[in-house]
């Protein structure tokens, strides 16, 4: 098995604390980037084609 690092970070935003962990995948097949890129593109085809 093996082992993952994970960072946890904890953010605190007014009265509501966030707990964050991350880890990282060998088995990934795209950066955080673009996985994010990928998702706002996707909503914003989604948007559009609602407005039209």
């Amino acid at each position: 098995m093996a082992e993952n690092k994970a960072a946890v970070v904890e953010k605190v935003i007014g009265d509501t604390m966030y707990i964050i962990e991350n880890t990282v995948s060998d088995d990934a097949r795209e950066s955080a980037y673009e996985k994010v890129r990928r998702l706002i593109l996707h909503d914003t085809e989604i948007y559009q084609k609602k407005a039209s």
